[in-house]
């Protein structure tokens, strides 16, 4: 007789730490929508910012640690990036905003989404960064449609980092019922798709990434509001596989974890690290901005629902 036995690990949720923020960036409205360091600079980019005055944000790095460091009682006033761009607002049909950034030296690159009659859209652009003049000034020739996976409403490519001298894009749909291939795709410089990578199925959404370490690992964030749940047809969790929920994780329907994959050739594989599972809240709060800080953990962001909020997010 044959005896398996298994190991079921329990893991520790940790509480978002929220740093409070003030002056425009705050304004709920733009609903935040990314995240990315660009040198010691965080830039907090929304989905959708002023047609008059369009503006991203920032924070220098020195100064989220002096808040982490102090009694974080007083509130942040995130500094302005006026924004150059094309008239996206007229030119995309069904511009529906920005959704992540990365830089590869002073080079930014894009996701803007867009839905029409309920196909959605999503396009990559380029611009380029200037913090001397505190402009960001995208180019009005460089865009390109990425083609979708799969129409399914409100979801498209909402991730996107630098891998080498590429820029590596993930759909934010990629569970089994309703992506049953999903991959990553790579461009050039140039915005030319020029390979893919199988990627594992991974229930609910995954709507920011961070940037890759020196082993080629990156984390996501994997959210799941209830509402979705007849648009994405979860399957079985296999993040879970053999690790308990947490404590609110058990309570709530809802989902708000951060879960690591690693970069290998052709493919993407969930590394064994433990998923951090957050604290929740009775509400979820849909965070769609995700990067690293430092050793220390983790910065995120949350759109406009509940309310703009940035976290530190403690590595456990």
């Amino acid at each position: 007789m044959t005896l398996f036995c298994y190991q079921i690990i329990s893991a520790n949720e940790v509480l978002p730490i929220e740093i409070l923020l003030t002056g425009e960036a705050s304004d709920r409205s733009l609903e935040m929508s990314g995240l990315a360091w660009y040198n010691q600079n965080l830039i907090l980019m929304p989905q959708y910012v002023n047609e008059s005055k369009p503006r991203f944000y920032y924070l220098k790095k020195s100064v989220i640690n002096d808040w982490l460091n102090s009694d974080r009682k007083n509130p942040l006033n995130p500094d302005k990036i006026d924004i150059i761009m094309p008239d996206y607002f007229t030119s995309i049909k069904g511009y529906q905003g920005f959704e992540a950034i990365c830089f590869i030296g002073n080079k930014a690159y894009l996701i803007i989404e867009s839905k029409i009659d309920d196909k959605m859209k999503s396009f990559i652009a380029r611009g380029s960064i200037d913090m001397k003049n505190k402009t960001i000034r995208i180019d009005s020739e460089k865009i390109v449609e990425m083609p979708l996976p799969v129409n399914i409403k409100n979801m498209g490519y909402e991730s996107i980092l630098k891998y080498k001298y590429r820029i590596m894009v993930l759909f934010e749909a990629n569970g089994l019922n309703v992506n049953a291939e999903p991959k990553a795709s790579f461009y050039n410089s140039s915005l030319k798709q020029k390979s893919s990578s199988s990627f594992p199925n991974i229930e609910y959404r995954i709507t920011d990434i961070t940037e890759l370490d020196n082993q080629n690992r990156f984390w996501a964030i994997n959210f799941f509001w209830p509402g979705e749940k007849k648009r994405l047809k979860p399957g079985k969790d296999l993040v879970l596989t053999n690790i308990l929920k947490g404590k609110t994780h058990e309570k709530f329907e809802h989902v708000e974890r951060l879960v690591e994959f690693k970069i290998d050739g052709n493919k993407i594989y969930k590394t064994d690290t433990l998923p951090i599972q957050l604290v929740l809240d009775k509400n979820s709060r849909n965070w769609e901005g995700l990067v690293r800080m430092d050793k220390k953990g983790f910065l995120m962001i949350v759109d406009e629902h509940p309310r703009t909020m940035l976290a530190f997010i403690k590595r456990p």
